[in-house]
């Protein structure tokens, strides 16, 4: 069946349409409206799988109320008409030998430049965990105590949090929470151990993080209540802090001193 000189005619007229719309939109890369409410887009999209971005891949699509009439990408070097005026839009760009060079050029301009700024903030960036282990009330009445590994401010998400005794890893009684989104681009997570303490015996929790060179070991010794450490902690706070209110006493007393006039008396 052939096609009128009409129907050639109002195709013609269509893609002249479309080509003043996708001519309009070379010039910015954000949707349009044209005089009689069509909308256009032109979408740039940059894939890749490799950190060396190596197969790194730039594709342009254009949508023309929302279906795609034309497709480019760097693997196949040119463009893929998806209807009747795209075809004929798709012919004359491929002919273009500066517009087909210029497009292949926008893998390392357009897509490696940005992706190498974008990636320190997003998939290069690190954060290593802050790890600390705390007794707490076990969840049953068969374990004397329950030890729990905070590992939290960490990213990416990725991490691994183990429980050692003696050096050889526990499976067993050992529970976990999920892992938290701290709502900053940071996680937490929970490691929990429930446990008879022996004498002799060490409890370790060990985190392994890919922003770590080494793994983080934080070793719990049961010889020690976890009150009598606080006790501790707060009397060598109090001596610090003594020490310093002392210091400030006797500077402030060797500045008076200092400042006094001594007056010689009869």
């Amino acid at each position: 069946m052939g096609i009128s000189s009409l129907q050639i005619s109002s195709l013609y007229t269509q893609c002249l349409r479309g080509l003043v719309l996708l001519s309009l939109m070379l010039c910015s890369s954000i949707p349009s409206f044209g005089v009689d409410g069509y909308l256009n887009q032109v979408l740039w999209d940059c894939e890749y799988s490799d950190s060396s971005m190596t197969d790194m891949v730039f594709s342009m699509r254009y949508v023309f109320n929302q279906q795609e009439i034309i497709h480019y990408d760097t693997k196949i070097k040119k463009h893929v008409g998806n209807s009747a005026c795209g075809v004929l839009n798709a012919e004359a760009w491929n002919k273009d030998k500066g517009r087909l060079a210029e497009l292949l050029g926008e893998v390392d301009r357009y897509c490696k430049h940005n992706m190498g700024l974008y990636r320190g903030g997003t998939t290069d960036r690190e954060i290593p965990p802050a790890v600390r282990v705390r007794t707490m009330k076990p969840f049953s009445s068969q374990h004397q105590t329950m030890l729990v590994c905070n590992a939290f401010g960490f990213y990416p998400r990725e991490i691994k949090v183990i429980w050692l005794r003696n050096g050889v890893e526990m499976t067993a009684d050992v529970s976990s929470s999920e892992l938290l989104s701290d709502g900053d681009w940071t996680y937490q997570i929970h490691s929990y151990l429930e446990l008879i303490p022996q004498s002799g015996d060490s409890y370790t929790c060990r985190v392994e993080h890919s922003s770590l060179t080494e793994a983080i070991e934080v070793q719990w010794d049961p010889a020690m209540p976890e009150s009598k450490r606080n006790k501790i902690i707060i009397g060598a706070s109090g001596i610090v802090l003594g020490l310093a209110i002392a210091a400030a006493g006797l500077i402030y007393y060797k500045k008076k001193a200092t400042g006094r006039i001594l007056v010689p008396s009869d």
